[in-house]
C-alpha cells in the first residue's frame, strides 16, 4: 500500500529490499536487563535512480507488536507502554539526503512519527552501492520523551534510558526487468 503512493518516474526504480540480508536492531539500556530487540517484520520502500544509484525518496514503517526483545512477558509490557492498540504503527519518510561526506556517510533527514507524535530526524548513513546492489547501514538515537512516551521505572529505583538507539543494515537490489 505504501509503494502505491509514492510516485515513480520514469527512470526511478523501487528497490527490492532482502529482509534476510537486513536487521534493524533497538537497543535499549536499563538500571537492569538492557537488552537488543529486533525488528522481525517492517516495510521499507526505497526510490533510486539506477543510472546514477541516487536515493530519490523513501520510507520505513514497522508495527510495534513486531518489536521482539528475546522475552514474551517484556514484548507485552513494551506494547502497554507504548499504546500499542491506539499507536501501533511508526513511520520514517525521507525528506533530504545532503551529499557524501569525506568519511564517506551522507546526512539523512526526515520526519518520524511514533505514538501519534511527528519529529525531524537526522542521523548518518553509508550508502555503497554498483548500481544494482546497495547497502544502507546507519543508526539513529531517539528520545522516546520526546514521543510523548513516559519513562519506564520499577520498585522505585529500576528505570530504562529513554535514548534508545536504532541500528539497521538493509541490503537492496534493483528488480530484474
Amino acid at each position: 500500500a505504501l509503494l502505491a503512493t509514492l510516485p515513480i518516474h520514469a527512470g526511478e526504480r523501487s528497490l527490492e529490499v532482502s529482509k534476510t540480508q537486513s536487521t534493524i536492531e533497538i537497543v535499549v539500556k536499563a538500571t537492569v536487563d538492557s537488552f537488543t530487540g529486533h525488528l522481525a517484520e517492517y516495510k521499507p520502500v526505497v526510490v533510486v535512480d539506477p543510472s546514477t544509484g541516487k536515493v530519490i525518496t523513501a520510507s520505513f514503517s514497522f508495527r510495534f507488536a513486531d518489536v521482539k526483545t528475546g522475552k514474551d512477558d517484556r514484548d507485552k509490557q513494551m506494547l502497554t507502554w507504548a499504546e500499542e492498540p491506539k499507536y501501533p504503527e511508526g513511520l520514517f519518510t525521507l525528506t533530504e539526503i545532503q551529499p557524501d561526506t569525506p568519511a564517506g556517510r551522507h546526512l539523512v533527514k526526515g520526519t518520524l512519527k511514533l505514538h501519534g507524535v511527528e519529529r525531524v530526524l537526522e542521523f548518518p548513513v553509508s550508502i555503497t552501492t554498483n548500481q544494482q546492489l546497495f547497502s544502507f547501514d546507519g543508526e539513529a538515537v531517539l528520545d522516546t520523551r520526546d514521543f510523548g512516551l513516559p519513562i519506564i521505572r520499577k520498585f522505585g529505583l529500576l528505570k530504562v534510558d529513554p535514548l534508545v538507539k536504532v541500528r539497521f543494515h538493509l541490503q537492496a537490489a534493483v528488480p530484474a526487468t
